[in-house]
């Protein structure tokens, strides 16, 4: 059998030859990490670290990772972790092992997260297959999709994975829908590029072409409209591009809870993994412009065009003309 990949490897080195079957609980689990790190997290801040205690894994929110001007309450921060989450019960799955996830488990303690065991073996499914495949396809576009539309089977796909994880996912693909979402994502950049704590709490996540660290957002995948850690864009330039951007983009999405909590933003992130992943396998991919969930104002106003509910992520999605993806830390990085 293949040795786990050394730290300096990174995740996305990691091959099914290497995961220690015949191991130790513990072993597995800890190997399974490997794909939960591969999630979407805000400014790719990955804000997870994860705990081993016996044959229990625990993940708990990592905040000196929040972004506290721009998500004080650590709404984006909780989602990010709760698709971690889910690609931890994906990988699980496709190594025959059945998840058992306990959400919360210490309620003194709201950063524990959820306490994941196994139950028993579990015979993965074809849909497993296709999420497992989904891991290594993922990844931001943050530049301008394709204009081949998304496909009405895609969409229901991708709504009927949402509901799965307890949420619900609008699919805004009329142009008059899409203008309206870039109005707000528009209205929510120049909001944002006023407030100073924001505008320098985005650029600690900027990354030059020559960084070495293996989070944040590097410059060269980033479109011309997105901020750059070299040269900054006045946010009314910004704002036009990127207006134009989700415009023109084949669909805009956006994801929705019924109550507005730890336990629905987390769930909210199970969610968007789910979607994102049977995305991929379709060759969609997404790209998110979640101003009008930041900005409070203009987050009732995105709820009035979504039908209601509380909006917790949204994302344009369409096929790549280009494919990129973020560095990741180790296992032994987000290890406690």
């Amino acid at each position: 059998m293949s040795s786990l990949p050394s730290p300096s490897d990174g995740p996305r080195a990691v091959v099914d030859a290497h995961f220690p079957a015949d191991g130790p609980r513990e072993a597995q689990l800890r190997f399974l990490i490997n794909y939960a790190v591969l999630a979407p997290s805000v400014f790719n801040t990955q804000p997870w670290r994860f705990r081993l205690d016996g044959e229990v894994l625990h993940l708990v929110a990592d905040r000196s990772r929040q972004m506290t001007a721009l998500d004080p309450e650590g709404r984006e921060l909780v989602v990010s972790c709760g698709a971690a989450l889910f690609h931890l019960r994906v990988a699980a799955r496709h190594f025959g092992l059945e998840p058992a996830v306990e959400t919360f488990p210490d309620r003194s303690d709201p950063d524990h997260l959820a306490a994941v065991s196994i139950a028993g073996p579990h015979r993965p499914t074809d849909d497993d297959a296709v999420l497992f495949r989904g891991l290594s396809l993922r990844h931001t576009n943050r530049r301008a999709f394709a204009e081949t539309p998304v496909p009405f089977e895609a969409a229901w796909a991708l709504e009927r994975a949402a509901h799965q994880e307890g949420a619900r996912l609008a699919v805004l693909d009329a142009p008059e829908d899409r203008d309206a979402v870039a109005a707000l994502v528009a209205e929510g950049i120049v909001r944002q590029a006023q407030d100073p704590a924001i505008a320098e709490e985005m650029g600690r996540w900027l990354r030059p072409a020559t960084d070495p660290r293996r989070d944040g957002v590097p410059d060269d995948e980033q479109g011309e409209w997105d901020r750059r850690s070299d040269s900054r864009l006045p946010s009314s330039v910004l704002a036009s591009r990127k207006r134009a951007l989700v415009r023109e983009s084949p669909a805009v999405l956006v994801l929705t809870t019924a109550t507005d909590d730890p336990p629905a933003w987390l769930a909210a992130g199970q969610a968007l993994a789910h979607v994102l992943l049977v995305a991929a396998d379709r060759g969609l991919f997404a790209s998110y412009v979640n101003q009008p969930v930041e900005v409070a104002t203009l987050r009732s106003e995105l709820a009035r065009l979504t039908g209601g509910g509380f909006p917790q992520v949204v994302f344009r999605v369409g096929y790549p003309q280009r494919r990129e993806g973020t560095p990741r830390r180790s296992v032994s990085d987000v290890m406690e």
